[in-house]
């Protein structure tokens, strides 16, 4: 059977143009202006989560850093909320980020000689960082990997991470174990 050759060149001598006219090319983009116009608040809102998200794993890292700290180094290892020079915030301010130290002393506080371990910078100034009042200032973790205070004490607590006018934030829960958690949680004010 022979085989058919086609002929390139197109019928009655007019060569055929392909690609887009003008108007076409911009009712693409127009429809591409549309499109785009409606996914972006989706995007900002998933970007949101995602960097609410993001600062409390951090902080569930931090935890989990000082825990296994403590236990490495068979002393107390503290967690403070971050001041100037890398001391602790006495006023228990989190969002400026924290602090993860060796606390011969265990008094909770960052001292001259103690071991900075870890330091996180603070957190986008839209996210706030609200806690408990039992974690108000810091956390420690004694040689055991147990939550204490410097008093001996247990403790547990919770971070939250919000942003205003959102409804979804994150939490980081801590039990009189010490061990913690990161969950999801509806916010009811965020401030």
């Amino acid at each position: 059977m022979p085989i058919p050759i086609l002929d390139p060149a197109p019928p009655h001598g007019k060569a055929q143009l392909h690609g887009f006219t003008l108007l076409e090319a911009l009712v693409a983009m127009a429809l591409l202006g549309i499109l785009v116009g409606l996914a972006a608040p989706a995007m900002s809102g998933l970007r949101t989560r995602q960097q609410l998200q993001g600062q409390g794993e951090a902080f569930l890292n931090s935890l989990v850093l000082a825990r296994s700290e403590a236990l490495r180094r068979q002393q107390r290892v503290s967690i403070c909320a971050q001041g100037l020079d890398a001391q602790c915030d006495t006023l228990g301010r989190w969002q400026q980020g924290w602090l993860v130290f060796a606390d011969t002393n265990h008094n909770g506080l960052r001292d001259s000689g103690e071991v900075l371990i870890e330091a996180r910078s603070a957190v986008p100034v839209a996210i706030q960082v609200g806690v408990s009042n039992t974690v108000k200032t810091y956390f420690s973790y004694n040689a055991e990997g147990r939550s204490a205070s410097a008093s001996g004490a247990f403790m547990a607590g919770t971070w939250r991470f919000c942003r205003p006018g959102s409804s979804a934030g994150w939490q980081v829960v801590v039990n009189a174990l010490g061990r913690p958690r990161i969950e999801a949680y509806t916010v009811q004010l965020c401030s």
